[in-house]
């Protein structure tokens, strides 16, 4: 009879915890997507542009376009953690890192320029998978 109960229990929990565990949210496909970005405080330039974020062979990647320039910047040492996403990139051979976290489908975050902390925020343009 206590493995009966036992059994009818641990049956019952796994019943109601397994809508969430089959359906938990992949944080990667938090920030898949494309990403138009501004930024007033940055140098002329740099102000504004694209992030974008793909995830391949199980892996968060991407890259960063600004509008005034063609070149395409590679993300780097790109980090999910409770506290947002971490990542940096090269510009003009300088090491730029950037934190940022999404909520209610904005991107908002800080890089870490040479000349000192510059703000972003940044609205999806086009949608991850969800």
């Amino acid at each position: 009879m206590k493995r009966f109960v036992i059994s009818f229990f641990t049956l019952l929990l796994l019943w109601t915890l397994q809508p969430g565990l089959l359906h938990a949210k992949d944080p990667m496909k938090t920030y898949e997507g494309t990403w138009k970005f501004s930024a007033e405080q940055a140098p002329f330039g740099y102000q504004a542009g694209t992030m974008t974020f793909e995830i391949k062979e199980n892996k968060l990647t991407g890259y960063l376009k600004f509008s005034e320039t063609e070149y395409v910047i590679e993300f780097q040492n790109i980090e999910i953690n409770d506290g947002g996403i971490t990542l940096d990139i090269t510009v003009e051979y300088e090491q730029v890192p950037i934190n940022a976290s999404v909520k209610d489908d904005i991107l908002t975050g800080t890089a870490t320029s040479p000349e000192g902390p510059v703000s972003f925020s940044a609205t999806r343009v086009v949608s991850g998978q969800k």
